[in-house]
């Protein structure tokens, strides 16, 4: 798996990119691998001290200073990710090389086996007959959810597990139920590597 730079740079405070500018000049300075980069490294400095000064000039300053200083950093970071591409187009993936460059890496993305089963299940009645709502929680992986039902209560050992359909949601308002008698649902959510295990069983009766 390639690896890749972190930038996020509109999340970062103008101090926290001013020490970034600065870290990326001088992991630059005398690299070979990097021989000829997007921004000169003179440039570089000259937007970092720029930034530098302007950060200090809004610090208690002036409504006027702090719009410059927000200038300044919009214009710095639009440095960085010129620089940051150039340095990607250089290294094609490669950590160390990036690892090189002064710019933070991505965490590389785990791969998910199985997906979790879903948590938080409810299945309560709703103001109309024959409806139960049936609500769980979101799993991290999943492409869409297939939804059971069973006429027997599943403690028994002796529980049915029917197929109710499948939905991307995990909010869903089920009809045709008998009102007034039990039934219990579960939910199984459905990844990339296919099925994972089904929920707790949610007790329901509809209205």
């Amino acid at each position: 798996m390639k690896a890749n730079i972190k930038l996020s740079l509109s999340l970062l405070t103008p101090m926290k990119l001013l020490a970034l500018f600065r870290v990326v000049i001088a992991k630059l300075t005398g690299n070979a691998i990097f021989p000829t980069p997007a921004v000169t490294l003179a440039a570089m400095t000259t937007q970092a001290d720029t930034l530098e000064d302007a950060i200090e000039e809004a610090t208690n300053g002036s409504r006027q200073s702090k719009l410059n200083r927000n200038k300044v950093v919009a214009d710095s970071e639009a440095m960085l990710n010129k620089q940051a591409a150039y340095v990607r187009s250089v290294c094609n993936g490669d950590a160390v090389l990036l690892g090189s460059s002064g710019f933070e890496l991505s965490k590389p993305r785990e791969p998910i086996v199985m997906v979790d089963a879903p948590k938080g299940e409810v299945a309560t009645a709703t103001k109309a007959s024959g409806e139960i709502e049936f609500r769980f929680r979101k799993v991290h992986g999943a492409h869409y959810y297939r939804m059971y039902k069973s006429e027997v209560d599943p403690t028994t050992g002796n529980a049915v597990w029917v197929l109710l359909g499948t939905t991307t949601r995990v909010r869903n308002v089920l009809s045709g139920f008998a009102s007034y008698k039990a039934f219990w649902f579960r939910v199984s959510a459905v990844g990339v590597n296919g099925e994972g295990l089904p929920s707790d069983a949610a007790l329901g009766r509809a209205a």
